[in-house]
């Protein structure tokens, strides 16, 4: 049976663990629910047939090759930061930073630009951004919440539209493909270039974390999660299960090691080092390609490796060589450190799993049949927009939304005569949308993993705040559509997102007595 003719049915294994995470907050067993009954439609409604079929999915899904180094990146990145707790470096760094930093506003702002200054690769910003702030927004009482959205919508939005990113190659590389397939002789990186302004839904979802941060504006279930760090000083809500537990209490610093700020920078330094090292040397930088052109050409997944093994290899040399710590000591705060990761990376494992059930059933060709049906050439963006966030929103992958759109959407476009450039804007934004308001979305997993946030609560304090990014970034594609210039668009939706900030938000400033200073402008 054809992909297509599953129709309504190829959204309902994701629907359903979807609603099943949100409501049980059992996000393992609501994954694999998922997953089995999409397995079971695929061998025909046969339920211990189902249940084979879905292990195989995991099987395949995780011994694929990009997921397989992921996992290991993960697994590394958990042993780096397991010793680096032992070394007691974070929360040495943490007290300098301290010193420096005497607002919340300004530890919630320096996440915000930490996080887009990391362009070059959406995980690794992630993970630095993540794990070098958390001990920050935690002394100045941010509430995790607030942190994994920080996350979210700064380091996947910015590493999207950067000339310079681990995105680019893949993006334009979509491009290039549907403008080969359409005889249309232009190049794909300016293409790409006249597409940025057109990309509402990054640029607003950008825009609105420093209307919140810098106007100390919040509403919704975030109001709730900020009022309680604030007045409680708890940055995590009390039925919270943290995706990843820090360990800080289980791994003890030795009482002859005095912790040093340099412990914790000198991994980090190395991993975003020998990232960007990797990444031009994979990509074909030593052998005359341009920066760019090697970025676009970089093995990813295997650059994010060798960092992580790096950073591991600098941290355990200091903690041997210079803290003087016991072998055996590092080798169990090592194994700490994989007990951090287990967790996401079971959700991982089953969150790309129920993607490629979802694509399976053809989710994509079946969004894309629908739209087709109401196109018009000045609608084409926003449907186009509409159906990346839906198939985004269902098979939790941005980079797989825009794989299934590009070869039907572009050449539509083209044959309906419109513009190329907003189109392909809302492949590329569209993706990312859903990304953020899915719970199976790896990057949505990954923010919720090194903010140590709950990753229920996680979701259900962003999608407000993506949601009202998403509904005007719709009004403005459908303005491109009918000729309105971005120039223009672009202004009238930031106006909007951020007057509908200010009036559904609640002022929390609060004076909060702290050892670290004062917490609140």
């Amino acid at each position: 049976m054809a992909p297509e003719t599953y129709g309504l049915i190829s959204l309902f294994p994701a629907m359903l663990a979807i609603v099943l995470t949100l409501f049980t907050r059992q996000v393992l067993l609501s994954l694999f629910a998922g997953i089995w009954i999409g397995a079971t439609v695929l061998v025909g409604w046969n339920p211990a047939a189902g249940a084979a079929r879905s292990l195989q999915f995991v099987v395949d899904n995780v011994t694929e090759s990009f997921n397989v180094k992921l996992l290991l990146f993960t697994f590394l990145i958990g042993a780096m930061l397991g010793m680096i707790f032992l070394s007691g470096g974070m929360n040495a760094l943490a007290s300098q930073m301290v010193k420096r930093i005497r607002t919340r506003r300004q530890a919630a702002l320096g996440t915000s630009l930490l996080g887009m200054t990391i362009f070059v690769d959406s995980y690794a910003s992630t993970m630095i951004t993540g794990s070098v702030m958390r001990p920050i927004t935690d002394k100045f009482d941010i509430s995790r919440e607030k942190l994994a959205y920080i996350l979210d919508s700064t380091t996947a939005p910015t590493a999207s539209i950067s000339v310079v990113s681990t995105w680019l190659g893949f993006e334009v590389g979509l491009i290039a493909e549907q403008l080969s397939t359409i005889g249309v002789d232009r190049s794909a990186f300016l293409l790409f270039l006249e597409s940025i302004p057109y990309r509402f839904y990054s640029l607003l979802a950008l825009a609105m974390v420093f209307i919140v941060v810098i106007a100390d504006l919040d509403f919704g279930p975030m109001a709730k999660a900020e009022r309680r760090a604030r007045e409680e000083g708890k940055v995590l809500g009390d039925n919270a299960d943290p995706l990843m537990e820090t360990q800080e209490d289980d791994i003890v610093t030795p009482d002859h090691v005095e912790p040093r700020w340099w412990y914790f920078a000198a991994p980090i330094a190395t991993l975003v080092g020998v990232t960007g090292f990797s990444l031009y040397y994979s990509g074909g930088g030593f052998a005359g390609r341009s920066l760019t052109e090697a970025l676009s050409n970089a093995a990813t997944a295997d650059a994010i490796v060798w960092a992580s093994f790096s950073a591991c290899l600098v941290i355990l040399t200091i903690l041997v060589g210079h803290a003087r710590i016991a072998v055996d000591e590092v080798s169990d705060a090592i194994f700490e450190g994989f007990k951090m990761v287990m967790f996401p990376v079971a959700v991982l494992s089953l969150a790309w799993s129920i993607g490629a059930v979802s694509q399976a059933l053809g989710v994509g060709p079946y969004v894309v049949a629908i739209s087709e049906g109401i196109i018009t050439a000045g609608m084409l963006p926003a449907i186009i927009f509409l159906s990346a966030v839906i198939i985004s929103f269902s098979i939790g992958t941005s980079w797989g939304t825009m794989g299934i759109l590009f070869p039907v959407a572009i050449p539509l476009g083209h044959a309906l005569g419109a513009p190329l450039a907003p189109a392909i804007a809302a492949i590329l934004t569209g993706a990312l949308f859903g990304d953020h308001c899915s719970p199976i979305s790896d990057t949505t997993v990954m923010s919720s993993m090194f903010a140590a946030s709950d990753h229920v609560d996680h979701v259900n304090t962003q999608i407000p705040y993506a949601v009202l990014a998403g509904i005007v970034a719709t009004g403005l594609f459908l303005m491109a559509g009918y000729g309105v210039p971005a120039y223009i668009a672009l202004p009238i939706g930031l106006a909007a997102v951020g007057s509908v900030t200010y009036l559904l938000s609640e002022q929390l400033s609060v004076e909060v007595p702290s050892s670290y200073g004062s917490k609140a402008d």
